[in-house]
């Protein structure tokens, strides 16, 4: 898996699955043990970075395995059953390897790193999950930055992105 984590109220477990192009859902019970898994196809390849905003919508990277200029974000509701419907299919940020996603505090706007290029991308999110891209290249980070990590400070007013090539954090 890419990445492994919970949605916002715990009921479920998520693991994106990178070979396969799968998304695994874990519905998550009362004793806090998980079902069997529920696979679900991811919209495009490579299926990598996610977070889920406060309405249950998961917005997810999608690296496309490295191809240049390919990568894409897209978002699903998650049902408490542990399905997944896609409502927004693989919107391009053309840029290389969409790897990790944060979602402001407000909850409208996504960014996404670009290992590959060396750069953040951001989307707009409406409450609907629905995705639009804003900026292509909303943050540059540099050559041979490659940006493997973001977070958000408290209130989304600063993105700080962990430059693993250059080893430094940036502020934004």
């Amino acid at each position: 898996p890419a990445q492994v984590g919970f949605s916002c109220d715990g009921e479920l477990l998520v693991a994106t699955e990178k070979a396969t192009n799968l998304i695994d859902v874990y519905v998550v019970g009362a004793d806090g043990v998980t079902g069997p898994p529920i696979s679900h196809p991811s919209s495009g390849p490579t299926p990598f970075g996610f977070a889920f905003d406060q309405r249950n919508n998961l917005i997810v990277s999608e690296a496309f395995g490295g191809v240049p200029n390919a990568s894409a974000v897209s978002s699903y509701t998650a049902a408490l059953s542990g399905m997944l419907s896609v409502v927004s299919e693989s919107i391009p940020d053309f840029q290389t390897a969409a790897c990790w996603i944060v979602i402001t505090d407000s909850g409208r706007y996504v960014y996404t790193s670009n290992t590959g290029s060396g750069s953040v991308s951001s989307y707009a999110l409406a409450s609907s999950g629905e995705l639009t891209l804003l900026n292509s290249v909303a943050a540059n980070t540099g050559a041979m930055s490659v940006p493997i990590d973001m977070a958000l400070s408290n209130g989304s007013r600063y993105l700080y992105v962990h430059a693993g090539g250059l080893q430094a954090v940036q502020g934004f």
